[in-house]
Protein backbone atom coordinates (compact mmCIF):
# COMPACT_ATOMS: atom_id res chain seq x y z
CA UNK A 1 0.00 0.00 0.00
CA UNK A 2 2.84 2.38 0.86
CA UNK A 3 4.39 1.80 -2.57
CA UNK A 4 1.14 2.74 -4.29
CA UNK A 5 0.82 5.96 -2.25
CA UNK A 6 4.43 6.94 -3.00
CA UNK A 7 3.92 6.30 -6.72
CA UNK A 8 0.72 8.38 -6.72
CA UNK A 9 2.43 11.31 -4.99
CA UNK A 10 5.42 11.15 -7.35
CA UNK A 11 3.07 10.98 -10.33
CA UNK A 12 1.15 14.01 -9.01
CA UNK A 13 4.39 15.96 -8.69
CA UNK A 14 5.53 15.06 -12.20
CA UNK A 15 2.09 15.77 -13.67
CA UNK A 16 1.94 19.27 -12.21
CA UNK A 17 5.46 20.00 -13.44
CA UNK A 18 4.52 18.76 -16.89
CA UNK A 19 1.50 21.05 -16.94
CA UNK A 20 3.65 24.00 -15.93
CA UNK A 21 6.15 23.25 -18.68
CA UNK A 22 3.47 22.94 -21.36
CA UNK A 23 1.09 25.70 -20.30
CA UNK A 24 3.41 28.32 -18.82
CA UNK A 25 6.89 27.83 -20.23
CA UNK A 26 10.03 29.53 -18.96
CA UNK A 27 9.10 32.93 -20.38
CA UNK A 28 5.52 33.17 -19.13
CA UNK A 29 3.64 33.35 -15.87
CA UNK A 30 0.06 33.17 -14.65
CA UNK A 31 -1.20 35.44 -11.87
CA UNK A 32 -3.54 33.58 -9.55
CA UNK A 33 -3.81 36.15 -6.73
CA UNK A 34 -2.37 39.58 -7.63
CA UNK A 35 0.71 40.56 -5.59
CA UNK A 36 0.60 37.27 -3.70
CA UNK A 37 0.49 34.04 -5.74
CA UNK A 38 1.47 33.28 -9.30
CA UNK A 39 2.65 30.37 -11.42
CA UNK A 40 6.12 31.03 -12.81
CA UNK A 41 8.30 28.23 -14.18
CA UNK A 42 11.99 28.23 -13.21
CA UNK A 43 14.68 25.55 -13.17
CA UNK A 44 16.84 25.12 -10.09
CA UNK A 45 20.10 23.20 -10.52
CA UNK A 46 20.75 23.25 -6.78
CA UNK A 47 18.84 22.34 -3.64
CA UNK A 48 16.54 24.56 -1.55
CA UNK A 49 17.20 28.29 -1.97
CA UNK A 50 19.41 27.39 -5.00
CA UNK A 51 22.07 25.85 -2.75
CA UNK A 52 24.98 24.50 -4.91
CA UNK A 53 23.32 25.80 -8.09
CA UNK A 54 26.50 27.68 -9.07
CA UNK A 55 28.63 24.52 -9.12
CA UNK A 56 28.85 22.27 -12.19
CA UNK A 57 28.99 19.19 -9.97
CA UNK A 58 25.99 20.26 -7.88
CA UNK A 59 23.38 18.23 -9.79
CA UNK A 60 25.44 15.02 -9.69
CA UNK A 61 26.24 15.45 -5.99
CA UNK A 62 22.61 16.17 -5.05
CA UNK A 63 21.41 13.24 -7.16
CA UNK A 64 23.74 10.84 -5.34
CA UNK A 65 22.70 12.24 -1.96
CA UNK A 66 19.01 11.92 -2.91
CA UNK A 67 19.46 8.30 -3.99
CA UNK A 68 21.21 7.44 -0.70
CA UNK A 69 18.48 9.17 1.33
CA UNK A 70 15.66 7.49 -0.61
CA UNK A 71 17.19 4.02 -0.28
CA UNK A 72 17.79 4.51 3.45
CA UNK A 73 14.28 5.82 4.10
CA UNK A 74 12.74 2.97 2.08
CA UNK A 75 14.61 0.48 4.25
CA UNK A 76 13.42 2.22 7.42
CA UNK A 77 9.85 2.40 6.04
CA UNK A 78 9.88 -1.34 5.40
CA UNK A 79 10.57 -2.05 9.08
CA UNK A 80 8.62 0.79 10.70
CA UNK A 81 5.34 -0.05 12.44
CA UNK A 82 3.73 3.28 13.47
CA UNK A 83 1.19 4.75 11.06
CA UNK A 84 2.31 8.34 11.62
CA UNK A 85 5.95 7.41 11.18
CA UNK A 86 5.12 5.64 7.92
CA UNK A 87 3.14 8.66 6.74
CA UNK A 88 6.08 10.99 7.44
CA UNK A 89 8.49 8.68 5.62
CA UNK A 90 6.18 8.35 2.59
CA UNK A 91 5.91 12.13 2.23
CA UNK A 92 9.67 12.69 2.41
CA UNK A 93 10.44 9.76 0.09
CA UNK A 94 7.87 10.91 -2.48
CA UNK A 95 9.18 14.47 -2.52
CA UNK A 96 12.80 13.37 -2.76
CA UNK A 97 11.99 10.97 -5.60
CA UNK A 98 10.05 13.63 -7.50
CA UNK A 99 12.95 16.08 -7.47
CA UNK A 100 15.44 13.29 -8.23
CA UNK A 101 13.50 12.44 -11.40
CA UNK A 102 13.81 16.07 -12.51
CA UNK A 103 17.57 16.11 -11.97
CA UNK A 104 17.99 12.90 -13.94
CA UNK A 105 15.56 14.02 -16.66
CA UNK A 106 16.56 17.63 -17.35
CA UNK A 107 19.51 18.28 -15.01
CA UNK A 108 17.51 20.64 -12.80
CA UNK A 109 14.40 20.76 -10.63
CA UNK A 110 11.31 22.40 -12.12
CA UNK A 111 9.74 24.94 -9.73
CA UNK A 112 6.56 26.85 -10.52
CA UNK A 113 4.74 27.90 -7.33
CA UNK A 114 5.67 31.51 -6.51
CA UNK A 115 4.47 33.48 -3.49
CA UNK A 116 5.15 37.12 -2.62
CA UNK A 117 4.76 38.57 0.86
CA UNK A 118 4.95 42.34 0.55
CA UNK A 119 8.43 43.10 -0.74
CA UNK A 120 9.68 39.58 -0.08
CA UNK A 121 9.46 37.00 -2.85
CA UNK A 122 9.54 33.50 -1.37
CA UNK A 123 11.75 31.08 -3.35
CA UNK A 124 9.76 29.32 -6.06
CA UNK A 125 8.98 25.69 -5.22
CA UNK A 126 6.97 22.68 -6.39
CA UNK A 127 4.76 19.86 -5.13
CA UNK A 128 7.77 17.67 -4.25
CA UNK A 129 9.22 20.45 -2.10
CA UNK A 130 5.86 20.74 -0.34
CA UNK A 131 5.81 17.01 0.40
CA UNK A 132 9.30 17.13 1.89
CA UNK A 133 8.48 20.23 3.94
CA UNK A 134 5.20 18.85 5.30
CA UNK A 135 6.84 15.53 6.13
CA UNK A 136 9.73 17.21 7.93
CA UNK A 137 7.45 19.57 9.89
CA UNK A 138 5.24 16.65 10.97
CA UNK A 139 8.33 14.70 12.00
CA UNK A 140 9.51 17.55 14.24
CA UNK A 141 6.03 18.08 15.72
CA UNK A 142 5.54 14.38 16.49
CA UNK A 143 8.99 14.12 18.10
CA UNK A 144 8.41 17.18 20.29
CA UNK A 145 4.84 16.50 21.42
CA UNK A 146 4.68 12.69 21.42
CA UNK A 147 7.45 10.88 23.27
CA UNK A 148 6.20 7.52 22.05
CA UNK A 149 6.55 8.52 18.41
CA UNK A 150 10.20 7.46 18.12
CA UNK A 151 9.30 4.00 19.40
CA UNK A 152 7.84 3.32 15.96
CA UNK A 153 11.31 3.79 14.51
CA UNK A 154 13.06 1.92 17.32
CA UNK A 155 10.84 -1.08 16.60
CA UNK A 156 12.55 -1.70 13.27
CA UNK A 157 15.51 -4.07 13.25
CA UNK A 158 18.24 -1.64 12.22
CA UNK A 159 17.45 1.09 14.74
CA UNK A 160 16.54 -1.51 17.33
CA UNK A 161 20.01 -3.02 17.15
CA UNK A 162 21.58 0.43 17.40
CA UNK A 163 19.39 1.27 20.42
CA UNK A 164 20.36 -1.98 22.16
CA UNK A 165 24.03 -1.35 21.37
CA UNK A 166 23.86 2.11 22.95
CA UNK A 167 22.03 0.75 25.99
CA UNK A 168 24.65 -2.01 26.31
CA UNK A 169 27.52 0.47 26.26
CA UNK A 170 25.75 2.63 28.84
CA UNK A 171 25.19 -0.39 31.07
CA UNK A 172 28.84 -1.44 30.79
CA UNK A 173 30.03 2.05 31.70
CA UNK A 174 27.70 2.06 34.72
CA UNK A 175 28.99 -1.32 35.92
CA UNK A 176 32.59 -0.19 35.50
CA UNK A 177 31.84 2.92 37.53
CA UNK A 178 30.23 0.85 40.29
CA UNK A 179 33.25 -1.47 40.41
CA UNK A 180 35.55 1.54 40.60
CA UNK A 181 33.54 3.05 43.44
CA UNK A 182 33.59 -0.22 45.38
CA UNK A 183 37.35 -0.52 45.03
CA UNK A 184 37.80 3.02 46.33
CA UNK A 185 35.75 2.49 49.51
CA UNK A 186 38.06 2.90 52.57
CA UNK A 187 38.26 0.04 55.08
CA UNK A 188 37.98 0.35 58.87
CA UNK A 189 41.64 1.28 59.24
CA UNK A 190 41.23 4.21 56.90
CA UNK A 191 43.12 2.64 54.00
CA UNK A 192 41.48 1.95 50.63
CA UNK A 193 40.84 -1.56 49.37
CA UNK A 194 42.61 -2.33 46.16
CA UNK A 195 40.78 -5.59 45.52
CA UNK A 196 37.22 -6.75 46.11
CA UNK A 197 36.93 -10.30 47.45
Amino acid sequence: METVIILILVALDQWTKGLAERLIGETGHVTVIPHFFELRLTYNKGAAWSFLSDHSWGVAFLSIVSICIIVSLLYILKHTTGKRARCVLMLIISGSAGNLIDRLRVGAVADFLSFTFGDYAFPTFNVADSLITVGTVLLVIFIIFDRSFLNAFLDNKMLGRWHKHVEGETSERSNDQIDSDVQDVPDASGSRDTMVE
